[in-house]
């Protein structure tokens, strides 16, 4: 699968994922009636549909569209929506409704994704529908687990068809302040940074740059470059024979016994044991 993206917006991306928590609330498969018609709503839950036959309209936001059978269309929550039959015969489609703990509006406009995928592989998609279906009303101890993978399959098969579509188009992403910031961040991690230092590259104000970073990465600067230090000590230890005082060096911890403990904390293991694992 090729990427459509840069790296350091793909490794943005990574980072948002990494944090993201679902909670499914329903799935079905629905034969929609004649009369299947909602107008200006505002759903506290996010939405998959996975059209198998029939037409319809359903706008998101102001805009409006049509999905066709075969393709998988998401609809966020907190936007603006209607939906309702066209001429044609209704829609035959699989669907769910979940929450997540970020808002999955902004991560799909942030990062361009659309509300529209073509679904390579039906079976596959229908496999985890059904998985959802099928475990949802069940008391067996495993179920609630077979939900949520099935669930973040969706999702990633959604994310990884949008990601290999040559014709999608970063919203002036990969040439913002924020991607600058990070890609400076990434290039200096052997250094200290300030609030101050960083909001300066982005040019705007250290209080505004805090609340921007946050809603963009889940995290505020800080915490971001702490983890950034130590999934970079991660990649050293596994590809490289350098002494474990000198990726601490190289990752900004100045003194390996604070590298240790920062580094067993974040992993559950200790550096000298991650590398030999």
């Amino acid at each position: 699968m090729v990427l459509n993206m840069p790296k350091s917006v793909t490794r943005l991306l990574r980072h948002r994922l990494s944090s993201l928590r679902l909670d499914l609330i329903h799935a079905k498969y629905t034969d929609c009636p004649p009369d299947w018609i909602r107008r200006d709503f505002i759903p506290e839950y996010n939405k998959f549909y996975y059209i198998v036959d029939g037409c319809g309209s359903i706008t998101v936001g102001g805009q409006t569209f049509l999905p066709e059978p075969g393709q998988l269309f998401f609809a966020p929550a907190d936007v603006m929506q209607s939906f309702s039959v066209t001429n044609g015969p209704p829609y035959q489609m699989y669907w769910c409704h979940f929450t997540s703990n970020i808002a999955m509006g902004q991560l799909f406009q942030t990062f361009g994704l659309p509300n529209i995928v073509t679904v390579q592989d039906s079976g596959l998609l229908l496999k985890h529908f059904g998985q959802m279906m099928t475990n949802r009303g069940s008391q067996w101890p495993t179920s609630s687990l077979k939900i949520q993978s099935a669930l973040f399959e969706i999702l990633a098969l959604f994310i990884d068809t949008a990601l290999s579509d040559k014709n999608l188009t970063l919203p002036g992403l990969a040439d913002s302040k924020l991607i600058d910031t990070i890609h400076y961040i990434d290039q200096n991690l052997s250094k200290e940074f300030t609030v101050d230092e960083l909001s300066e590259i982005a040019h705007f104000h250290p209080n505004y740059f805090i609340r921007f970073f946050k809603m963009h990465l889940g995290v505020p600067p800080m915490r971001y470059i702490h983890e950034r230090r130590l999934e970079r000590a991660k990649e050293l230890l596994s590809s490289t024979e350098m002494k474990i005082s000198e990726i601490a060096n190289m990752t900004g911890f100045y003194e390996a016994s604070h590298f240790s403990t920062a580094f067993k904390k974040y992993t559950g293991t200790s550096p000298s044991a991650y590398r030999n694992r």
